[in-house]
């Protein structure tokens, strides 16, 4: 089969995905580049530097960057974005979650960006066609950026790995045989937060659906941040002791170096400060202590931006949310939604397959055409997966 030739302009004409990742204010990120760098610590310059040499010499290098919370990670991740788009090159930001991508200059969930199965197999493959823009956008990627790693189960990356194998063997057929096509990847990652969710998973199922687990792992390089950046103040700051203490505890947990084995369950001891010892109604004193006066400011953004609960189930989540609106003292507010786009859009007839009913009734209620939902405004409350474990 002859190989097929890529007209390097007209890609860069005709690709919209190519052209996104292109309108960069090349001048405005080659200065903050030039800041950035100023700013690195020498353990940060470190791994800054190995990332970036990897990239300009084309090596096809991977990487593990092993942090945890406060240690400049997302610095290092802005620093290798603005170098390489300073210089009119791609990058691929992109993050195990939602949350975490929107940290990202760029950023995307990898399922959203790379077409991962969400029911993934150990045989799966990313639904990315040769010639059409996402290929050819990968075959022009200098780096790819991956975030909040070791939460994705090992055949998120294995199945990436096989479609970039696919993807950049055309560019030069022994790509097939290197990690990733040769492509430069770089994961970031804390093994101390939560590793994949395997329903009703023992242990072992965990541990070996985790990234180290993987056939890549053996090719990656492990780099380590070490510095929590955030207890680095030079002001004299009277809770600096205390958010030390509390970050070296929670590192310590990690470690596994506190709590014992208590019939064979872990047991970790909380500090008295950390809990709430008077408690009649859970919910209520959880509300409480993190939303003080919540009636009389409940209108105040900056104060519920401030706060928020992280729940273990989504059950739990449903009991805070409904103690919160009970609370809420605002009065309520009435939307309407509609089954179908109006007629009188010129484009009605080409966009009625694409939004649907489903896609207009994001909430559903019934099946009642323009039918209103009612709703109040409540307070943050998070499902308890993949929190930072940093003061």
């Amino acid at each position: 089969m002859p190989m097929p030739v890529y007209n390097e302009e007209e890609v860069d004409q005709n690709n919209r995905l190519i052209c996104d990742k292109m309108r960069y204010n090349r001048r405005a990120l080659a200065v903050e580049h030039q800041q950035l760098v100023g700013n690195l610590i020498d353990e940060q310059k470190t791994v800054y530097e190995k990332i970036i040499t990897a990239v300009n010499e084309n090596e096809g290098e991977f990487f593990f960057l092993y942090d945890f919370g406060g240690t400049g990670k997302t610095f290092i991740w802005n620093t290798l974005s603005t170098a390489i788009r300073s210089k009119g090159e791609i990058v691929l930001t992109v993050a195990s979650s939602g949350i975490a991508s929107l940290l990202l200059p760029g950023g995307r969930t990898t399922h959203s960006r790379f077409v991962i199965p969400l029911n993934i197999i150990e045989d799966s493959t990313c639904n990315i066609k040769q010639g059409t823009p996402l290929a050819n956008l990968i075959i022009k990627t200098k780096l790819i950026i991956w975030d909040e790693a070791p939460m994705m189960h090992r055949y998120c990356f294995e199945t990436l790995d096989k479609s970039l194998r696919d993807i950049l063997s055309f560019k030069d057929s022994s790509n097939s045989q290197r990690p990733s096509g040769g492509e430069t990847v770089v994961f970031g990652g804390d093994f101390r937060k939560i590793l994949p969710v395997i329903p009703k998973g023992t242990r072992q199922n965990i541990v070996n659906a985790t990234l180290n687990s993987s056939y890549l792992w053996s090719h990656c390089q492990l780099l380590q941040l070490t510095k929590n950046m955030r207890l680095q103040g030079t002001a004299i700051d009277p809770d600096l002791d205390e958010l030390r203490d509390f970050a070296n505890w929670i590192l310590a947990v990690g470690d596994g170096r506190i709590g014992s084995s208590v019939d064979g369950i872990e047991k970790v001891p909380i500090p008295k400060d950390l809990l709430i010892n008077e408690s009649i109604h859970p919910i209520s004193s959880i509300v409480e202590s993190t939303y003080p006066d919540f009636i009389s400011r409940c209108n105040d953004i900056g104060y519920l931006q401030k706060r928020a609960i992280l729940a273990p189930t989504l059950d739990m989540v449903e009991s805070i949310n409904q103690y919160m609106i009970s609370l809420n003292q605002n009065p309520k507010k009435s939307y309407l939604s509609s089954d179908k786009i109006c007629g009188s859009d010129q484009t009605y007839s080409a966009l009625e397959h694409v939004h649907t009913p489903k896609f207009l009734n994001t909430i559903k209620c019934s099946g009642v055409p323009n039918h209103a939902i009612t709703l109040k405004v409540g307070v943050p409350v998070m499902l308890l997966r993949n929190i930072d474990q940093s003061a």
